[in-house]
């Protein structure tokens, strides 16, 4: 997959793939100073590309409270198509999820929230969910 801009902080790094998807990989420990720049980095990408798929890849990841509440509260719906987290433990797909219940309080859009095992089934599902959404604008 091309991939351009790749863009490090902390012990996580991002890039986007065109032409509708951004891939952050976390690892460790993410502080408050790495969830805001998330959350900016998610913002930007839509102001950039406009609405796009994200993936998300927690598995080697953990992030305190106050972090998934400021994602929660800075966070826009209609900023994706879709969220696809990757290595999602039980407690992480519960707040993953809770997440996108705020995020759909606070948006005028629904996207979907979805988990996998791993990148290359992040990708696919991409590629399922872009076809399928092709399929019902041309019908």
């Amino acid at each position: 997959m091309p991939q351009q801009d790749e863009l490090k902080f902390g012990a996580h790094n991002a890039h986007f793939e065109p032409p509708d998807t951004l891939v952050v990989s976390f690892n460790g420990l993410i502080n408050m100073d790495d969830v805001k720049r998330t959350s900016q980095l998610y913002r930007e990408t839509f102001e950039r590309h406009g609405q796009y798929y994200c993936i998300a890849d927690i598995g080697r990841s953990q992030i305190d409270n106050a972090g998934r509440k400021y994602l929660s509260d800075n966070g826009r719906s209609e900023w994706f198509h879709a969220v696809i987290y990757v290595g999602a433990d039980v407690v992480q797909r519960t707040f993953g999820k809770a997440i996108a219940l705020a995020m759909l309080f606070t948006g005028k859009t629904s996207f979907e929230t979805v988990f996998v095992a791993t990148l290359d089934e992040a990708r696919a599902w991409v590629t399922q969910h872009r076809s399928t959404a092709a399929q019902r604008k041309a019908g």
